[in-house]
C-alpha cells in the first residue's frame, strides 16, 4: 500500500516540474541545474544571433546590390590582396597583373598592389554591365 502512494507522489511530482520547469531552473542554486538553465540560454542565444545574421545579410545584401545598380561603379579599394586575386582569377584570369603577382621573375607586377588595383578597376569599368553585377554580388558574398 506505501508503495502505491510513492508512487502516485512520483507522479504527481513529475507533473509539477514539467509544468514549472522554467521557474524551477530559475530559482535553484545547484550546480547541476544551474549548467542546464546556461545551456538553454546559449542555445536561445545562438539561434537568435543567427536569425539576426541572417535578416542582416538579406537587408545588407539587397542596399548593396542598389547601391551599386545606383552607382554603376564598383570600388575595390581596401579589400585584400588575396581576395583581389581571386576576383580577378574569376572573372579577368587574363590580365598580367593577376598572372604574375606572385612571380617573382616579374619584377613590374610582383606584389604590386597599386597595378593590380588599377588593371582591376578599369577591367571592371570596362566589362559589360552583366558582369559588373556578378562582380557586385561577389564582392558582397566575400
Amino acid at each position: 500500500m506505501s508503495s502505491s502512494i510513492f508512487f502516485k507522489k512520483k507522479k504527481r511530482s513529475a507533473v509539477l516540474l514539467d509544468k514549472h520547469h522554467s521557474i524551477r531552473l530559475l530559482k535553484t542554486n545547484k550546480k547541476r541545474i544551474v549548467n542546464k538553465r546556461n545551456n538553454k540560454i546559449k542555445g536561445f542565444e545562438q539561434i537568435l544571433v543567427q536569425e539576426l545574421n541572417d535578416e542582416m545579410i538579406s537587408t545588407s545584401n539587397s542596399t548593396v546590390n542598389e547601391i551599386s545598380e545606383q552607382k554603376g561603379n564598383i570600388t575595390i579599394e581596401k579589400l585584400p590582396v588575396t581576395f583581389l586575386l581571386k576576383l580577378g582569377k574569376e572573372f579577368f584570369s587574363d590580365l598580367e597583373a593577376v598572372k604574375y603577382y606572385y612571380n617573382s621573375n616579374q619584377e613590374n607586377y610582383y606584389k604590386n598592389r597599386s597595378l593590380l588595383e588599377e588593371t582591376l578597376q578599369s577591367s571592371i569599368n570596362q566589362s559589360s554591365v552583366d558582369v559588373q553585377a556578378k562582380i557586385a554580388e561577389f564582392i558582397a558574398n566575400k
